[in-house]
Order: C-alpha cells, then structure tokens, then sequence
C-alpha cells in the first residue's frame, strides 16, 4: 500500500494515467474527474495510515 501511495504522489503517474485513458477512448474531461477523485482518496488515506516509525514507538511502548 505505502509503495502505491508512494507513486500517487509523482507527476509522472498522473501523467500516464491520463495518456492510457485517453487512448482508451475516456473522455479527458470525464478522466481528469476520476482522476481528482483518487487523488482525494489517496491523501485521506494518507492522513489516516499512521507513519511508520509512529506506529512502532507505539507498539514498543
């Protein structure tokens, strides 16, 4: 899971995402919306999983 938040966050990513949809016929404007609506969910995610080194000071104490 961190690896694929981990490329959510880079451009290039986004980029690609966008050029594959649209070869496959995807609205731009429809897939830019889906798009933004993963990028939503991704930082909820983000903002939600504790940090690594968090969740283990935690269990050690």
């Amino acid at each position: 899971m961190k690896k694929v938040l981990s490329r959510l966050k880079e451009p290039s990513t986004w980029a690609g995402l966008a050029a594959l949809s649209v070869l496959f016929g995807v609205d731009p404007e429809k897939a830019n919306a889906v798009m933004q609506g993963v990028g939503v969910l991704a930082g909820a995610v983000a903002v939600l999983l504790p940090e690594a080194k968090a969740a283990l000071a935690k269990a050690g104490e």
